[in-house]
């Protein structure tokens, strides 16, 4: 009785079973076949083309005989199929595309344990990020440790403007027109009484301005000289020079502000590298 589909594909593994089968592969091709169910069948297939056909039974009893040995394929037999069946672009079991078809007799090139080539590369590509990593942080830390700060203007400084302004500086000016507040034939106190009452309501209890002082002195002096000269029935002869006092504020002009100031706008800059951010 020919031997089943899975007991085919299970002898696969096993070196001794597949060497009794004829199958010629490496333990890695036979496992990648038994891997492969479309392979596997198709060199089920093959192997059950090779195997010669059981002649009947001789009549009568006997003994049965044993089973043939699994020769390799005569001359003249088909090829055996590929060591696994894959469509365009169907990826191998360990990557990368499938390569030759495999068949008994076809001895591989060594390429060394599987997978090396893969991990060769990939330590490869490893090197190279880990090397760009290490230059892009070594020129980061430069950057930063190089980086040069300034203040940047935004908006310039609006200056300040003044206009000019009268105002009351709080001191008076006096002044002394040419009207004498005594009259001829008038008692002589009572001249002096009004020359006083004159001089206190223009100088008395006020901040007086340079000149307004000079001139209330002045008065003053005139007012202690008639009081010498008062006597008993005195009355005034003739008028004098003297005329009566008269209170001004007095006016100055000073700058006041506009109150237009300012400030300017302006932001911390940072330039990396003299070319990288806002560099001037």
């Amino acid at each position: 009785m020919a031997m089943s589909f899975e007991e085919f594909r299970s002898s696969l593994i096993s070196a001794d079973l597949r060497a009794g089968l004829g199958v010629q592969l490496t333990d890695l091709e036979a496992q990648q076949v038994a891997d492969d169910p479309a392979s596997a069948q198709s060199w089920y297939a093959y192997w059950l083309s090779t195997q010669p056909a059981t002649p009947p039974p001789p009549a009568g009893p006997a003994f049965d005989a044993p089973p043939p040995v699994f020769d390799a394929a005569p001359p003249g037999f088909d090829a055996p199929p590929p060591a696994y069946a894959a469509g365009p672009g169907y990826p191998a079991q360990y990557g990368g595309p499938v390569g030759s078809p495999v068949y008994p007799g076809y001895e591989p090139a060594p390429e060394g344990r599987p997978g090396t080539k893969k991990r060769v590369g990939l330590w490869v590509t490893l090197s190279i990020l880990g090397a760009l990593l290490l230059i892009t942080a070594i020129v980061v830390i430069f950057a930063f440790a190089t980086a040069r700060h300034w203040t940047k203007t935004d908006v310039p400084e609006q200056p300040e403007t003044f206009r000019s302004e009268e105002y009351e500086t709080g001191r008076v000016d006096v002044t002394m027109d040419d009207v004498n507040p005594c009259t001829v034939n008038q008692d002589w106190t009572d001249c002096t009484n009004l020359m006083v009452a004159t001089y206190t309501a223009a100088c008395v209890d006020v901040e007086l301005t340079e000149t307004a002082t000079l001139l209330c002195a002045e008065y003053s002096t005139a007012i202690d000289e008639m009081k010498a000269l008062d006597g008993d029935g005195y009355f005034v002869a003739t008028l004098g020079t003297y005329g009566s006092l008269h209170q001004t504020p007095e006016i100055d002009t000073r700058q006041v502000s506009n109150d237009d100031y300012e400030p300017a706008v302006t932001h911390e800059a940072v330039c990396y590298l003299d070319f990288i951010g806002e560099c001037e």
